[in-house]
């Protein structure tokens, strides 16, 4: 693969340690100090979504908010894979997982997926590692938005939805 990029482990596991201990207002108006402490950029902003760079171009992370509210922010933490080169993806998810393993802990949960997550349950909001089939993600979710979700997955399992 041709200058294909991952974040190293430790900065991974570092990255999300900080977002396991952030303490913050979850207000999308105090969302810019959260871009500034971590030092990315914003690059637009719209009342439900402010889209950034975190290292990985544009659109390489995202808050996502609902009525002022922020539900989640994504961070991507390698470069997309092209079709069957999902070896490289594979090996920077195992390594970016042992080192937040060795920074958090043992995940309070594991879903087999597809996709693949670990999750660091907090009183606030839980620290999720995916991996999908083309690149390695880092969340930061709100228990609220992650219960919704988990249960649109089942209902959806369940031809409910």
């Amino acid at each position: 693969m041709t200058n294909w990029h991952a974040m190293p482990a430790d900065k991974a596991a570092d990255l999300a340690g900080a977002l396991h201990t952030l303490d913050w207002s979850w207000a999308l108006d105090d969302a810019p100090a959260v871009v500034e402490k971590f030092g990315w950029h914003t690059i637009s902003s719209r009342p439900r979504r402010i889209m950034l760079d975190t290292g990985f171009g544009p659109d390489s992370g995202t808050i996502r908010a609902k009525n002022g509210q922020v539900t989640s922010i994504d961070l991507q933490l390698t470069d997309f894979a092209d079709a069957g080169e999902n070896t490289e993806v594979t090996a920077a998810f195992d390594s970016i997982a042992t080192a937040i393993f060795a920074k958090l802990g043992e995940p309070t949960e594991r879903v087999a997926g597809p996709p693949l997550q670990y999750r660091w349950a907090g009183d606030e909001a839980t620290v999720v590692l995916e991996r999908s089939a083309a690149s390695v993600w880092l969340y930061l979710v709100t228990n609220a938005r992650m219960a919704a979700d988990d249960r649109n997955i089942a209902l959806d399992e369940q031809g409910l939805l």
